[in-house]
């Protein structure tokens, strides 16, 4: 005997294309009519968000931590501080609200904290040069997405869980990207621009853009707003 609940999963993935008779149109509306009844008040939003931060803060955090520190990146210790207090900001804030039901507002803070942290970390390079060849810096970028890889998933898996739009998916991916950018910014000894624009910030857009691209072959699980 199926529950409520499976009855309406199985419903929803039915009803891939709008219901082409009124006896699945009532299947359909009766599942949902039994699966409120059994549910009435639904999972708060922001306790996925809360998962998400969990993990960004273990990988970002935890990276941050396990990596060596330079100083040789930052113009001034001060800036090596505001910059890291601004992914921190980015991690934490866009963990949360990248899945916030409604408008696009919350989402546009969090893609404004991102822009605001990439031009606080370029503004504050020191234009060190460590003298390595310059695709080196590639190191910099698979650190940055292999720090995110997993981050990431849970993102995809949490979006199925409703009508997610790209730009949920695009905030949602920078945020889990903050983490390594942090690691990056207290561990990187090159403080060129070229280096940081091009291996410690378009890394965290491209992945954001990957996220966006796989999410469009993933099924949703429920279509609420």
């Amino acid at each position: 005997m199926k529950t409520p609940e499976e009855r309406l999963d199985a419903a929803v993935r039915g009803a891939g294309v709008a219901p082409r008779s009124d006896e699945a149109l009532q299947a359909l509306a009766r599942a949902a009519r039994e699966e409120l009844a059994a549910h009435p008040k639904p999972r708060p939003w922001w306790m996925d968000g809360l998962v998400l931060l969990g993990l960004n803060l273990v990988m970002g955090v935890g990276a941050a931590a396990a990596m060596s520190w330079s100083d040789l990146q930052h113009g001034s210790m001060t800036m090596r501080s505001v910059v890291a207090v601004a992914w921190l900001v980015v991690m934490a804030v866009g963990s949360v609200l990248w899945l916030r039901p409604g408008a696009m507002t919350a989402r546009l803070l969090v893609a404004g904290a991102f822009v605001l942290a990439s031009l606080l970390a370029i503004g504050g390079a020191s234009g060190f040069d460590p003298g390595a060849p310059f695709f080196m810096g590639l190191g910099c970028a698979f650190t940055e997405c292999g720090l995110a890889l997993i981050p990431v998933g849970v993102l995809l898996l949490l979006s199925t869980r409703f009508a997610a739009a790209p730009s949920h998916v695009f905030v949602g991916a920078l945020a889990a990207a903050s983490g390594g950018a942090l690691a990056l910014h207290l561990h990187c000894s090159n403080g060129t621009v070229a280096h940081v624009t091009l291996f410690h910030l378009l890394p965290a857009v491209m992945l954001a853009g990957l996220a966006v691209l796989v999410r469009r072959f993933i099924r949703p699980t429920s279509f609420v707003p």
